[in-house]
């Protein structure tokens, strides 16, 4: 069903067009929010991100080092592939209001689509509630990590209609955006056709990370895969410095670990510890994959475990688990506990953020004792026990939605599942 195009109908066959309705309410709001950003953002101020952007098509284009220092341009540097360097052309060619408003659209839409076809209308309202201002906290620092969450949801749901193609290509594209994306194949493991859809994703990685090669000569090409290497190892290593701005400034529950109990490990120990443990439901109640119910709830973690295992999260990067928070909390039966939780999560991650906090507070608490870190521990933890079958997790009280959440069919065009 697309909620966009047709109403909801109630088990005893009514029909209420007000979750459409309020869906393309919705819409427009997303749309409204992008331009506001996008003009807020290039005609009162000067966003350094969307300059680092615009910068590497043009050093891409030239066959210059990527991840060079470029003071005289931007601050900081460019950490993404050269896919995406080449990828950002429409955006980069553009004056740059424009460029910053297709980019923000882009953003956002990207968020809108993926939950409105992952989720019936009800939900799905109240999905972009919750997430509406974490995407707009990301499209303020043009960040991409809406893209990348909403490519994440898109993937579901066309695993979930039985395609391949296309959530192997909304991966690859979010993977060659920021490298954690990789780990919505997990979803095609417990699905038909998963060897297939392997070889698809590992296919489609290739060709879009041989793209430069339309601009730029191989030799120079492979040039800038090392100088990337050389970067993400040097931003690998453990950060002795937390709270003081950058792109460590929270570095998930690792920089917990660091500023509370003065562990200095790697990284990739506590990252795998994570990974078993987001995992291991999924393994362990293996059967309970036919329930759609059981896949929202990966989802949702999959999203949340994207930020709190991420040793480079930054600020805008929570947008990813607050997207997933809200998917969680849009499926579950309600009760007291989970309301309090989102909304603590709500207010602790999304609002203290804001000028609404003193930047006293801000500055002298807030960042240096990584705080809005903190809710997303207790919020997976209870995920993963829900997963775990530890916590029931009931289906919404709507009869439309229960239904939905049962089974989504595949769409017309799609093959039939075969192993």
């Amino acid at each position: 069903m697309d909620p966009i195009g047709n109403a909801a109908a109630t088990s005893d066959g009514r029909v209420h067009a007000d979750p459409v309705r309020a869906l393309r309410w919705w819409l427009a709001l997303y749309l409204a929010s992008a331009a506001c950003v996008a003009v807020q953002r290039t005609a009162f101020a000067t966003e350094n991100n969307f300059l680092i952007f615009r910068a590497a098509f043009t050093h891409v284009s030239a066959g210059q080092d990527l991840y060079a220092a470029y003071p005289s341009l931007h601050a900081d540097f460019f950490k993404y592939s050269p896919t995406f360097a080449l990828l950002f052309a429409p955006f980069a060619l553009l004056p740059l209001v424009p460029g910053y408003l297709l980019w923000a659209v882009v953003c956002a839409m990207a968020v809108f689509a993926g939950i409105v076809r992952a989720l019936p209308p009800r939900q799905a309202i109240v999905a972009l509630a919750l997430a509406w201002l974490p995407v707009v906290g990301d499209l303020q620092r043009a960040q991409s990590n809406a893209l990348c969450a909403g490519l994440m949801i898109l993937a579901w749901g066309g695993f979930e209609r039985g395609h391949t193609w296309r959530p192997a290509m909304a991966i690859a594209t979010a993977t060659l955006v920021k490298l954690f994306p990789v780990v919505m194949l997990t979803v095609a493991v417990f699905r038909p056709r998963r060897i297939r859809s392997g070889v698809i994703f590992a296919a489609i990685l290739l060709v879009f990370a041989a793209l430069p090669l339309l601009v730029t000569p191989p030799a120079t090409l492979a040039m800038q895969y090392r100088s990337w290497h050389a970067i993400l190892r040097r931003d690998a290593a453990p950060v002795a410095q937390l709270g003081t701005g950058g792109g460590a400034v929270y570095a998930g529950i690792m920089g917990q670990l660091r500023l509370w109990w003065g562990v200095h490990w790697p990284n990739w120990p506590v990252q795998l510890a994570g990974a078993l443990v987001l995992f291991a439901p999924l393994v362990v109640r293996r059967s309970e994959f036919g329930s759609l119910q059981f896949r929202c709830l990966v989802l949702a973690s999959i999203l949340v475990f994207c930020v709190l295992f991420n040793h480079k999260a930054e600020s805008p990067s929570f947008s990813i688990a607050m997207i997933g928070m809200a998917i969680w909390f849009a499926v579950s039966e309600r009760a007291w506990w989970r309301t309090a939780l989102m909304a603590a999560s709500f207010v602790v991650v999304n609002l203290m953020s804001t000028d609404l906090m003193p930047r006293a507070w801000y500055h002298g608490w807030y960042v240096p004792h990584l705080v809005k870190t903190i809710p997303l521990i207790p919020v997976w933890v209870v995920m993963q026990l829900e997963l775990a079958g530890l916590i029931p997790n009931g289906l919404a009280s709507h009869p439309a939605e229960r239904d939905h959440l049962r089974a989504v069919p595949a769409e017309p065009d799609a093959p039939q599942p075969t192993q």
